[in-house]
């Protein structure tokens, strides 16, 4: 019986194992365009698997009727049944599933399946489709809660402000980690060379940045190697640039015009027919010049950007390099600037525990800055002026008006400036395998930044070129500085070094209990040097005018330097993460900063978050339902600013009296102690309540995330200025705050019409509402702000308003004499401060962007715009009035005259004006940011290269505004010159043409 079982079993055995015919496959993974190196591919029915190699090939030995499961970060895992074909070529599609994506976090990253913070990622790919000149730029509008107050001048970025501002004294800009070093700015990087930018937005994914992250986080994570062959990437556009919307001024005759009613006005008010000093300010009708100044200082801008790179690897190492150079000539005359950088990327695997990377970063920059008043002086200056007169010299505007003639400014023939800046970020890591589930790792990051700055002065020829009438022995140049020429040299120095060491633990128990914690200490240094040299009469020969050896060595030299407070911070980091089966999500994050900046006693803060998630449609009632993903996540956390201002003890000496001292009782000069400090100042602490939503539909076509928030700068710091018989100086203190409260909404659209045509649709809607809420002490120090260099303020500091509110004048109307009413507040009969009134601020309540992009064959089409609104702007440029400064021709055409009365632009005049609502508009404004059709060559043409795509790109080609000026979006200070248009940089409008190219 037991043979006859044996051989049953060895029949039954050797029978199914001829059915199962072994056999060897080869393949290759793809997808769109290329082969996908490191590719995983298992066998379905067991644990056999491998990766796909450099060219994307695989090989592995199967059986017939098994099932292979190809699988890669981003793209859709597919299933191949294994039939008798020897080879097999398998094409993955992107992933449409926006929650399987993998986001970049503080200290490590996480699936977004199980994230409870609110956190938005723009990826690379998006940056290279259309002309960046600023990484920042690239995000306006594609991020819901982040608002991006654009910059067209060359070589600046533009502002970045995350949910709102929490403090007007501290610093406002988020905090930049590019490959963990923790820098102010990405001005140095190259958009090509960016992998993906993660923006963190609430308490739950800051707290872990403590004291640096109340204002948010932008991750940059730039590209690295992968395995497979090297790659080449090479990446040209070109194109011209002008400005967006133009102001249409009056022109000589109107200007004439305008200007005699002004002066008859002031003889009509002064009673005075008589006054021959006034008769003289008439201009005759026939002028021989009408000069359109903004013409005259501006011109079309050029751009050019070259970028090439290369990449691969192998099982051991990854590298990548690249070389980027971008240059710009500015609109204004004589600004220019031009930027190489430089990156090197590459990871060791030294052992299958050890991993070491290093990611090295460098810029060399170089400007020809030119002063943005200009625009404003071009603006005002009137247009009977000639730029020069018939002998060559430049107009004199000394009988017209106070405003400089713009052209000598901008011609640079008596003045020479020049910037010049290098920076390095360098960021070194070791991966540590301790065991299976344990990591370690360790990285050392620095950051230094070198600028120099050289501004050359020919005062004598400046002198000279704006009046016939000036000689060389009438030349003074001011009892100060009676110089001839004068060179400046300043040299900055910043440099910082990070430390970051951390454990990261990951274990799955039970195949549904997911754990990951992090746990370790980081430590920073900080300092920055100034060195600044003065010297006069220095040789007008170009090649030697930015030497201060040259020049009169008897001469007064000035100089003057600093180097900085060493900053450290050292600070403790914990973080874990736990999930029941991705359903059930709970994540704590804590931080203890140490800072040098404060006092003992004040130098340690503590930072936290808690958040909770729940995946709806991972419970059985939700199988059903129409939703994907159904996900609810909330979180509460306190975050750090520690850029706060300090407050400084200030001494006055000859104020303070004499005194008799020592043994013969002379008389001592006294000193008076202005201010004082408060001693436990310390970082502003935020707090933030936030409530998300996140969603698929339709098969993963349709997905949107909905957050709601609540953020609170409990401790604002504000001035304190206690009443005079005091004898201190304002101070600065802990007695504000400041609340933002907003939702945010974001919702995307991704689906193909047969196999050719792919299409999506996304936007993004937030909304903002800022306000000083409070405000602990009873000396607290309404600041006034928004100088316009007039006498004249347009800001102020109140609790119930939001920071920076427009304080103002109100017109009620224009009387039947064609001057302004103002309306009388406080009804004591005459205009006073008493009469100034609240008038909205320059933080928009609402932001949006909407894109669509189409692809149809080997064409490509996107649309980008951006909208803002529920802000106010003020025109201060139109504000700036002295006398006889040019006018609008709106406000030429629509003035008060005896023969036409009007309700709401009063008669000519030259006064200087009150800060009114006259002056101040809307900032609405929705504008189309891109328009961009690409056309990726054919393979049978492209030859050598794997793809080749060409497109054409219009930046800012259309906006519709109600501001009267240049432009509405006006970055500054909240109550400095944030939403006041003067000597301010116009939006401009670009377009280019450009080549993307891979072999």
């Amino acid at each position: 019986m037991k043979l006859n079982l044996y051989f049953i079993i060895i029949t039954i055995l050797l029978s199914s194992s001829s059915f199962a015919q072994k056999t060897t496959i080869k393949g290759e993974v793809k997808d769109e365009f290329n082969n996908i190196p490191g590719a995983t591919v298992l066998v379905k029915e067991t644990s056999k698997g491998t990766l796909t190699d450099f060219d994307g090939a695989f090989s592995i030995d199967v059986n017939i009727g098994q099932t292979l499961i190809i699988s890669y970060l981003g793209y859709e895992t597919k299933e191949v049944l294994i039939s008798e074909d020897k080879f097999y070529s398998i094409v993955l599609k992107e992933s449409l599933n926006t929650l399987a994506e993998v986001v970049v976090v503080g200290y490590g990253t996480q699936k977004k399946t199980v994230l409870t913070s609110s956190v938005a990622q723009i990826k690379g790919e998006e940056l290279s489709k259309e002309p960046v000149l600023n990484p920042t730029q690239a995000l306006q509008g594609k991020a819901a809660g982040v608002q991006i107050i654009a910059s067209d001048a060359p070589g600046q970025a533009s502002t970045v402000i995350i949910r709102g501002l929490g403090t007007i004294q501290g610093g406002r800009e988020p905090l930049y980690v590019v490959d963990g070093v923790l820098t102010n700015n990405i001005n140095n990087i190259n958009s090509s060379d960016i992998e993906s930018m993660n923006i963190l937005k609430d308490a739950a994914s800051l707290a872990i940045y403590g004291n640096r992250g109340a204002n948010g986080v932008v991750i940059v994570t730039t590209k690295q190697g992968k395995i497979g062959k090297m790659k080449v990437n090479f990446n040209y556009y070109t194109g011209v640039r002008d400005i967006l919307s133009r102001v249409e001024m009056a022109n000589a005759s109107e200007f004439v015009i305008y200007s005699n009613e002004a002066t008859l006005r002031d003889l009509q008010r002064d009673n005075d027919p008589n006054n021959d000093n006034i008769l003289t300010q008439f201009f005759p009708t026939n002028q021989q010049y009408d000069t359109n100044w903004l013409n005259e200082i501006t011109r079309l801008g050029r751009v050019a950007d070259y970028n090439l790179s290369l990449s691969g690897g192998s099982e051991s190492i990854n590298a990548f390099f690249s070389v980027g150079f971008n240059e710009e000539e500015g609109i204004l005359q004589g600004n220019e600037f031009n930027r190489l950088t430089l990156r090197s990327n590459v990871d060791y695997k030294i052992s299958e525990k050890l991993d070491f990377s290093h990611k090295v970063g460098v810029q060399l920059a170089n400007g020809d800055p030119q002063g943005f008043g200009l625009f404003t002086a071009a603006y005002k200056q009137a247009p009977i002026l000639a730029v020069r007169d018939d002998q060559g010299r430049f107009g004199s505007s000394t009988s017209y008006n106070n405003v400089a003639n713009p052209a000598v400014d901008a011609s640079n023939l008596f003045k020479k400036d020049k910037n010049k800046f290098f920076k390095i970020q360098g960021a070194f890591q070791m991966d540590y395998e301790v065991f299976d589930d344990l990591k370690f790792t360790s990285r050392f990051s620095i950051e230094t930044e070198y600028g120099r700055f050289y501004s050359f002065r020919d005062r004598l020829g400046d002198f000279l070129a704006r009046s016939p009438q000036n000689t060389e022995s009438s030349f003074e140049g001011g009892i100060d500085n009676p110089a001839k020429t004068r060179l400046t040299v300043t040299h900055t120095n910043t440099y910082r070094w990070f430390l970051d060491n951390y454990f990261t633990y990951e274990k799955t128990f039970n195949d549904v209990h997911n754990f990951k914690a992090t746990l370790g200490i980081t430590s920073e240094e900080n300092r920055s040097e100034f060195l600044s040299g003065t010297r006069n009469n220095v040789p007008l020969n170009n090649n030697l005018n930015f030497n201060l050896i040259l020049g009169d060595e008897d001469d007064t030299q000035l100089s003057s330097g600093s180097l900085s407070v060493l900053d450290r911070l050292y600070s403790y980091i914990a973080r874990v993460n736990y999930d029941y089966d991705d359903k059930y999500i709970f994540n704590a994050s804590y931080r203890r900063d140490g800072s040098s900046k404060f006092t003992k006693g004040s130098q340690f803060g503590d930072f936290f978050a808690l958040s909770a998630g729940w995946v709806l449609t991972k419970e059985d009632f939700m199988e059903n339902s129409l939703f994907n993903t159904l996900k609810l996540r909330g979180s509460y956390g306190e975050l750090g600013n520690q850029n706060v201002p300090f407050n400084v003890i200030t001494t006055t000496t000859g104020s303070g009296g004499f005194y008799a001292f020592g043994p013969n009782q002379d008389l001592q000069q006294g000193t008076t102690i202005t201010a004082t400090i408060q001693e436990d100042l310390t970082w502003e602490v935020t707090k933030e309540f936030n409530l998300g939503v996140e969603f698929t539909l339709f098969d993963y076509k349709l997905s949107g995330e909905f957050d709601a928030y609540q953020r609170t700068n409990t401790n604002a710091t504000l001035q304190i200025e206690l009443p005079d018989v005091v004898g201190l100086d304002s101070f600065n203190s802990h007695v504000g705050e400041v609340q933002n409260r907003g939702l945010e909404f974001s919702l995307n659209w991704s689906d193909k019409i047969g196999d050719e045509f792919n299409y999506s649709f996304g936007g993004n809607f937030s909304y903002n509402e800022n306000e000083l809420t409070k405000v602990t002490n009873q000396f607290f120090n309404e600041q006034i702000g928004g100088f316009i260099n007039n006498g004249q303020y347009t800001k102020k500091i109140a609790v119930g308003q939001p920071l920076g509110s427009f304080f103002l004048y109100d017109i009620e109307g224009i009387d039947d004499t064609g001057e302004f009413v103002y309306k009388d507040v406080n009804e004591n009969g005459i205009i006073d401060e008493g009469d100034r009134q609240f008038f909205g601020s320059s933080i928009p309540k609402f932001y949006f962007g909407l894109n669509a992009s189409f692809d149809y064959k080997n064409f490509d089409f996107s649309v980008d715009t951006f909208a803002n609104f529920g802000n106010m702007v003020y025109n201060g440029k139109k504000a700036q009035r002295f006398g006889n400064e040019n006018i609008e021709k709106s406000v030429f055409n629509s003035r008060w005259t005896t023969g036409r009365p009007s309700n709401t632009t009063p008669r000519a005049f030259n006064d200087v004006p009150l800060s009114s609502t006259y002056y101040l508009e809307s900032g609405d404004f929705f504008r189309v940011n891109n328009i961009t059709l690409g056309y990726t060559l054919p393979e049978k043409i492209t030859n050598m290269f794997a793809k080749v795509r060409v497109y054409a790109s219009a930046k800012n080609p259309i906006i519709f505004k109600k501001f009267s000026g240049f432009t509405p979006e006006l970055p500054g200070d909240p109550l400095g010159g944030a939403g006041i248009e003067l000597d301010a940089y116009p939006t401009l409008r670009s377009f280019y043409v450009g080549i993307n190219a891979s072999f």
